[in-house]
């Protein structure tokens, strides 16, 4: 009577084994077949534009250049500072708000958010020029960074971008390339747009005809991701030593208390 039992209790424990299975598991981001992706407005025309979370950094002059504003000295709605004629830059740091907004001096709450570098700069020499002559702003964002998977499975990298404008293909390169399991006909990039939607492109860089969207330009927060192939066979039997040797420890059980038993 027993015999029907242990049998069972063999066919239960193996069923468990192999539920707990995790074959490709760390494939993120599946689409189905007939996902609409998202399609860019122009792949290589649009620059960096500055939005929410980003860290400004900038150096106010007077005269064109001549003269550096010393901003620590400007209160909140004040337009006195002091002049330098030297050559010193002053490393003060400013958070772009979800809203878009930022708080500088004199100015108070401007809104950047939107603006390439270039178009912000223009911005802050018009708004500075109520209080100085001849305004001149030198502008960067200091922590522009996005995530690449490259194809590797379960590993990602923050790279942060050093140029104004960086490329597609340049922040693959920074991530060390795609991996030898990644696809290169299919490498997604998610981007968070206006409203906090987030819009999905993928891009074909096996072929030549790829070459226009590795030159995009990638804007903050962007995660790069490179479609790993599926390891089924390795993975299957990776998933599979653990539940023989168990399985064959049950089997020499069971066969001991046959012996056992008769």
């Amino acid at each position: 009577m027993r015999r029907p039992y242990l049998i069972l209790l063999l066919l239960l424990t193996l069923l468990t084994l192999l539920d707990s299975c995790s074959i490709n598991s760390d494939l993120m981001f599946k689409t189905p077949k007939d996902y609409e992706f998202d399609t860019p407005v122009d792949l290589t025309d649009e620059e960096y534009k500055i939005s929410p979370g980003d860290v400004i950094q900038f150096s106010l002059y007077a005269n064109n250049g001549f003269m550096i504003i010393d901003l620590q000295s400007l209160g909140a709605g004040t337009s006195s500072a002091k002049t330098r004629v030297d050559n010193r830059t002053l490393d003060i740091h400013y958070f772009i708000q979800d809203d878009g907004y930022v708080k500088l001096p004199s100015l108070l709450k401007t809104k950047l958010a939107g603006y390439t570098v270039f178009e912000a700069e223009a911005f802050l020499e018009k708004a500075y020029s109520k209080y100085y002559i001849d305004p001149f702003v030198i502008l960067r964002v200091t922590n522009r960074r996005v995530i690449v998977s490259t194809g590797a499975g379960g590993t990602s990298t923050v790279v942060t971008l050093k140029n104004v404008n960086t490329r597609l293909i340049e922040a693959l390169a920074e991530a060390g390339g795609i991996d030898d399991r990644g696809k290169a006909k299919k490498v997604k990039v998610i981007r968070q747009v206006d409203g906090g939607k987030h819009e999905i492109y993928e891009f074909d860089l096996s072929k030549i005809e790829g070459v226009e969207a590795a030159d995009m330009i990638v804007q903050a927060n962007d995660i790069i991701y490179v479609t790993p192939s599926p390891q089924i066979a390795s993975e299957i039997l990776d998933d599979l030593l653990p539940i023989l040797a168990v399985f064959t420890s049950l089997v020499a059980a069971y066969a001991l208390i046959i012996a056992v038993g008769n």
